[in-house]
């Protein structure tokens, strides 16, 4: 237990900011007060349930990879990719990563294009971009359409998840690069 509480308090230093910014209501908003006896919910302190709230709203994002077996005696955080800048269509973007490294302060924002027609998605879609890497859809929802190489732009949220707009038709989902 005093692992977890500790892990809590470290997850508070880093996502207290991200937390305040969410559209999440809180687990204690969504837990009955059986629930959150249950769970042992009001023994937290203020700064462990306010971490914990951040951890769910990442959760809920996607944002949150799985932690290792070993992760109390060999922490080992996911690396994520590099970032290149480059000028598309007079902005300067970040082109797609290169490999697995890159700053936490450097932010992935590229365009691309479908490679090949592209038909909506429908709860995991997998999406092949012309550069040559894969994406997959976060989250089940559906949309159909039919469009032939549509430019898209890939981007992390406030949240540091990965979002994919259709740039022709202004509609987003939730990915996370597989490929």
């Amino acid at each position: 237990m005093k692992q977890i509480l500790a892990m809590l308090t470290v997850v508070l230093s880093v996502n207290s900011a991200l937390a305040a910014d969410s559209d999440f209501p809180g687990i204690e908003a969504l837990m009955s007060t059986a629930e959150q006896r249950a769970a042992g919910i009001e023994n937290l302190t203020p700064q462990q349930l306010e971490a914990l709230n951040a951890w769910i709203a990442r959760y809920a994002t996607g944002a949150v990879q799985e932690a290792p077996v070993n992760a109390q005696t060999n922490p080992s955080p996911a690396p994520a990719p590099a970032v290149a800048t480059n000028a598309v269509a007079g902005n300067t973007v970040a082109a797609a990563p290169t490999d697995d490294f890159r700053t936490p302060a450097e932010k992935i924002d590229f365009v691309s294009r479908i490679d090949g027609e592209f038909a909506g998605w429908s709860g995991h879609t997998l999406f092949t971009l012309e550069n040559g890497q894969v994406w997959e859809q976060r989250r089940g929802s559906r949309w159909k359409v039919s469009l032939d190489r549509p430019e898209v732009r890939i981007y992390e949220n406030f949240m540091g998840a990965f979002e994919m707009e259709v740039l022709s038709a202004g509609r987003s989902i939730g990915v996370r690069r597989i490929r």
